[in-house]
């Protein structure tokens, strides 16, 4: 029985608030159960919250029809994926103005929490003024307050933090896919703390989410800086999706016969590259390194654990450079020296080669990983181009012609040979500058906005285990 953890309970105890009969041991387990016991004093979420899921819009079949109506799409609608860690993240759907007025219980309004059913379990995310008149999906549950004893940014980031998280997954069912059981979730016990805890919280939430605003604008005036000196600000390519070429112009030059190779739309793109004022050059003449992609070996353990090594896959790539570390998987000592011409470098680009093709993060700190089989990493020639200049480059254009190179029916990838000819052009370096210097403040200001967002979890927690007046004095000292 060495290494087994067990856990004894009354048949009392087992039943109490388990009205879905739950009786594995992973529901028992000691980290639940201690969990339990801290927050057994407080209110259960349906106590102070009412909760929607979008089965209440009636059934599956007759949502269905009602969001693939044909009408115009508008109006943002949040799925499971875009769930992220207080914050809504990722690029949204949309739905028709229509269907968004017949699925009226699942309307969003401002200071509504979300949080996935299905998928990542665990986390909530707040409804901000942008956010204001979305919808969203079955697989995602919104939670609003009924009563003004607690605030939201308060109870975003309790859900956020440990108590809330380990809640959250007690209440989850299925090993493969985990599911967020709905009267579990209603279960879930919050802790009421004074306004005045709560609005301390609140301020740390508020002034994450304004750097995390002006990391977003700091970003977007690069991509616009980059795309006014390349001359496609503007530029709107054509949807013609006729293209007559004779057998020297396509096959004969490029081997490929598929249509979407030729369609007018990359022959548009390529030009205005090709005509840059300070010139081009192929992507493998202003890199360091040979472009390789990576591989997976065996022992890969699925899972973050900290100060390992790393195992680098797109699925850690956010939509703005950067990477969430935690999303990496970890691998052995063993593992990681058999790969030396695999390991990333700080400055390095990854590359996503085969799924969202074109997907890119950067490398922003010295750590020890390699690259799976679906990645290439590029290390710029910093006396031609900066690395941001090249990564931001690659993701807003040079994805557009990676998607032309793509070969593949099921799984689309672009091989090495293909990559290696992407046309990127010599930037002027005091633009290249200005766009270096946004994004790295971009990139500032959102690790500021996570470490507040880490103190506030953080306070909560401390609020929970030593009384809120040390929570207090604590958060004043970190902050």
């Amino acid at each position: 029985m060495d290494g087994l953890e067990i856990s004894e309970l009354m048949l009392s105890e087992v039943l109490k608030d388990n009205e879905s009969f739950r009786f594995d041991a992973e529901f028992f387990s000691k980290k639940f159960i201690l969990i339990d016991k801290i927050l057994n004093k407080y209110n259960h979420l349906d106590e102070i919250a009412d909760t929607y899921e979008l089965h209440s819009n009636g059934s599956f079949a007759s949502v269905f029809d009602i969001l693939h109506d044909g009408n115009e799409t508008s109006i943002n609608y949040i799925k499971s994926t875009n769930i992220g860690d207080f914050f809504i993240e990722g690029e949204l759907e949309k739905i028709s103005l229509t269907a968004h007025k017949k699925l009226s219980k699942t309307k969003t309004v401002l200071g509504d929490i979300l949080t996935a059913r299905t998928g990542k379990v665990g986390g909530a995310s707040l409804i901000t003024n942008e956010w204001i008149n979305s919808n969203s999906n079955q697989n995602v549950v919104n939670i609003r307050l009924k009563t003004k004893e607690i605030l939201s940014m308060y109870l975003v980031t309790f859900l956020n933090c440990s108590y809330g998280i380990n809640q959250f997954l007690q209440a989850s069912t299925g090993n493969v896919q985990p599911w967020l059981n709905l009267s579990l979730l209603r279960k879930v016990k919050i802790p009421i703390f004074s306004n005045t805890f709560q609005t301390q919280i609140e301020n740390l939430v508020k002034s994450a989410y304004q750097k995390l605003e002006e990391s977003k604008t700091l970003y977007k005036q690069a991509e616009n800086l980059l795309l006014k000196e390349l001359d496609l600000l503007d530029f709107k390519p054509t949807t013609q999706n006729i293209s007559i070429k004779s057998f020297s112009e396509s096959f004969g030059s490029s081997g490929r016969l598929d249509s979407e190779y030729y369609l007018s739309k990359y022959i548009e793109y390529i030009e205005i590259l090709k005509n840059y004022k300070y010139g081009w050059k192929p992507i493998q003449e202003i890199l360091t390194n040979d472009i390789k992609s990576g591989t997976t070996p065996k022992g890969i353990i699925k899972k973050y654990i900290p100060n390992s090594n790393y195992f680098f896959r797109a699925e850690a790539f956010n939509n703005d450079l950067t990477l969430t570390y935690e999303n990496l998987y970890s691998m052995s000592d063993k593992i990681f020296q058999n790969y030396p011409n695999l390991k990333v470098n700080k400055n390095d680009i990854l590359v996503s080669m085969t799924g969202t093709i074109g997907s890119v993060a950067i490398v922003t700190k010295k750590i020890d990983g390699i690259i799976n089989q679906n990645i290439v990493k590029l290390s710029a020639n910093k006396e031609i181009i900066n690395h941001t200049v090249l990564a931001l480059y690659i993701k807003i254009v040079g994805k557009t012609l990676l998607t032309r190179e793509q070969t593949g029916n099921v799984q689309p990838y672009v091989n090495i040979p293909n990559f290696s000819n992407l046309i990127v052009p010599l930037i002027d370096k005091q633009i290249q500058t200005q766009i270096e210097n946004k994004i790295k403040e971009s990139f500032r200001l959102k690790e500021k906005s996570k470490e507040l967002l880490e103190l506030a979890k953080r306070g909560v927690e401390v609020a929970i285990e030593e009384g809120e007046e040390v929570a207090i004095k604590f958060i004043k000292e970190k902050r």
